[in-house]
């Protein structure tokens, strides 16, 4: 499809300047274009405003393009892969684009696995998303972008995360999908992609176009405005090795260490000496991240051991840098740590990153490249003896990768002992050390099972079923020895719905002390003389009636998962589709949030602002989880608009919802809920 921008601009409400202004771009219909230009120049703005995405009540804007008319009319894939997915599992989160597309279930099923494959995603189908490393993720995402097969396909750096090998694959397997459809890719390390496009636009500040025509034409004449971009390397610059680095003493090592849980089986030997730069590579999912963990203290490993010098000698900069902010200023950020104390280095640490005019702004305002920079400048400002880095080059343009090198080599001068993951190949190259993990087993991290029990052959509707009518039955509840005879029932058939009982009691804990403050305050404060023997049986009956009120449905739901109860509310019910869609992936991720409180408070107590049970850090880390809850919801909802959720007027749903003979029994045992505690009262009262 065509693409038209006319006069283009766009400026968020939380930012004074724009991040787009005047913007004109005409590209034909078929053309692939690759998008470059320097860190917060404003591409994946560009991107957005392309899909149609960009919201008027977020900002102020003129010329804005309009929203997509239909699913598969436009395809947006995020940066952070994290905030493009949207479903339970891999096959579900590859389906959500078709689904919307109102497919036939067996088309719907050959294009998400379609998608996969040619994403190069090699995980259980049943793999939960988020579970997966980040170059995983990645693949992931792009996979639900390819499976809509959009008209016109916009990528924001679909290889970032993603080794040599993995991302070449991955972008022969774009290009083919892409076929005759437009395509528009936005990339910092353009080298690759530059044999594959018709053209090359490249964007300075505020998205103007400094260059724009054949990638051979502006090599050749426009090369001094591409390296002035941050586009090109300087030659020099591309031709420095590092400097031969004698003996020293070890700050930290890895002895036989293995973190199974990961597919990380083979035992690593590794030790990080002081002035050296140690670059970990691996493939997508080789367990860099989870060894980069275990270094810091965060894993404990399978077997091995460990060394590492006190906290307050390690920085660790992980792979998602908002997680790790803790301020509302990016100069308060660097200076945050009460390790880092040094406000002259803090200014200069700002201005060589690049971000000193950016001194005021929110660090969650940032973009992906600034945060990551910002990240790095946090660490770098405790003088740490250990510096850990997670993919800190990602999101970069060359001048700014170029910038963080020297950063790092600066910090290996004073003597910090430095280890980054990475698939940067200008970093690697410019270590002092590599060490390579393998490429991990595909069944090296297997899909946990979830124990069956006998509930799960009952649709999640018949299910409901049971806990609503076992509550409508307990209002027959009149006496203590019908309420215990009430609950009978719900003990004997608890069994049947019980994957373990640990979890059965944290389920039923918070029922149990509401029963028990229920009977203890109507004791106390019933109609009964206070605490007699009258009040503590008035009290046994209401504690009675709330659990099995209660108990019921709490057992019976606990085996329900989000995903299969909304294909049950949209197929068996006839809800609107998009309404139950948006539940179920909000459901979905509320049960992450714990995933969320945990690299939150965790990043506080490693920059030493107290400990885990810190008032001040748990207070810091309950609004760190609710800024990253809403901001991840209004990225999550992006994603979901970018593959047709907006426009979707008819949604099929990816798996059936099967009604079976056993669903007939859970009727009937939902009847029995009804009315037994009716029949209790009267087997009481004839006694």
């Amino acid at each position: 499809m065509p693409v038209h921008v006319d006069g283009l601009r766009w400026r968020p409400l939380s930012r004074r300047e724009p991040t787009i202004e005047g913007l004109d771009l005409e590209i034909p219909p078929g053309q692939r274009v690759l998008l470059a230009g320097a860190s917060g120049s404003g591409k994946s703005t560009v991107l957005r405003a392309l899909a149609g995405l960009l919201d008027p009540e977020d900002g102020d804007g003129e010329g804005l393009v309009p929203a997509p008319s239909r699913p598969g009319e436009r395809g947006l894939l995020l940066q952070n892969p994290v905030h493009a997915l949207v479903g339970a599992t891999v096959a579900r989160d590859a389906a959500f684009g078709p689904e919307n597309a109102g497919l036939p279930r067996p088309e719907l099923t050959e294009r998400a696995a379609r998608a996969l494959e040619a994403a190069r995603v090699d995980l259980d189908p049943e793999r939960v998303p988020l579970d997966a490393s980040g170059g995983q993720q990645q693949r992931i995402a792009l996979a639900g972008a390819l499976a809509l097969r959009p008209d016109l396909l916009l990528l924001d750096e679909p290889t970032s995360m993603l080794d040599s090998p993995t991302a070449e694959e991955v972008r022969r397997a774009i290009l083919a999908v892409t076929g005759r459809r437009t395509l528009v890719v936005a990339e910092h390390r353009i080298g690759p992609w530059l044999p594959h496009v018709d053209r090359l636009i490249v964007l300075g500040s505020r998205a103007r176009v400094l260059a724009d025509g054949h990638p051979d034409q502006l090599l050749s004449h426009r090369r001094e405005v591409l390296i002035e971009a941050g586009v090109l390397e300087e030659e020099a610059a591309a031709e420095e090795a590092p400097s031969p680095v004698g003996p020293s003493e070890t700050v930290a090592a890895l002895r036989g260490v293995t973190v199974p849980a990961r597919g990380l089986t083979a035992p690593q030997d590794l030790e990080l000496r002081a002035g050296r730069l140690t670059a970990l590579t691996g493939p997508s999912g080789a367990g860099k991240t989870s060894l980069l963990r275990v270094l810091v203290g965060a894993t404990e490993p399978g077997a091995g051991a460990v060394s590492r010098p006190e906290p307050s000698q390690i920085a660790h900069v992980p792979q998602d840098p908002e997680h790790s902010f803790v301020a509302t200023t990016v100069r308060e950020e660097v200076l945050a740590s009460p390790w880092a104390t040094d406000e002259d280095l803090a200014d200069e640490l700002l201005q060589r990153a690049g971000l000193a005019p950016l001194a005021g702004a929110h660090p969650h305002r940032l973009s992906g490249g600034e945060q990551r920079r910002l990240a790095i400048v946090a660490a770098l400002a405790q003088r740490p003896g250990l510096l850990v880095l997670d993919e800190p080059t990602v999101g970069l343009d060359a001048r700014r990768r170029r910038e963080v090198l020297e950063l790092l080599r600066e910090a290996t001068a004073r003597g910090t002992a430095v280890l980054a993951a990475s698939h940067d190949e200008l970093l690697v190259a410019a270590a002092d050390a590599r060490h390579d993990l393998p490429a991990p087993a595909p069944d090296a991290v297997p899909t946990p099972a979830p124990r069956r029990v006998p509930a799960d052959a009952l649709n999640p509707l018949t299910l409901s079923l049971i806990g609503i009518l076992a509550a409508i039955g307990s209002f027959a509840v009149q006496s203590w020895q019908g309420g215990l005879l009430a609950l009978a029932p719900t003990v004997l058939l608890a069994p049947l719905a019980v994957r373990s009982l640990r979890g059965a009691a944290l389920r039923l804990l918070p029922i149990v002390l509401s029963a028990a403050g229920l009977a203890w305050t109507t004791a106390l404060l019933g109609e009964a003389p206070a605490l007699s023997g009258e009040a503590w049986l008035v009290g046994l009956k209401e504690a009675a009636r709330i659990t099995a009120f209660v108990a019921p449905g709490v057992l019976a739901l606990a085996s329900v998962r989000p995903t299969p109860l909304g294909d049950a509310l949209g197929q068996r019910l006839h809800l609107p589709g998009r309404p139950v869609a948006a539940s179920v992936i909000a459901l979905v991720r509320v049960g992450h949030l714990g995933r969320q409180w945990a690299a939150i408070l965790e990043a506080r107590t490693r920059r030493g602002l107290g400990g885990p049970r810190s008032p001040r850090v748990l207070a810091g880390a309950t609004l760190a989880l609710l800024v990253d809850t809403l901001r991840g919801a209004e990225q999550q909802a992006l994603a979901m608009d970018s593959r047709g959720f907006a426009t979707a007027t008819h949604r099929t749903w990816a798996a059936p919802s099967p009604v079976g003979p056993a669903d007939l029994l859970g009727v009937v045992i939902a009847a029995g809920l009804l009315v037994w505690p009716l029949l209790a009262e009267m087997l009481v009262g004839a006694a």
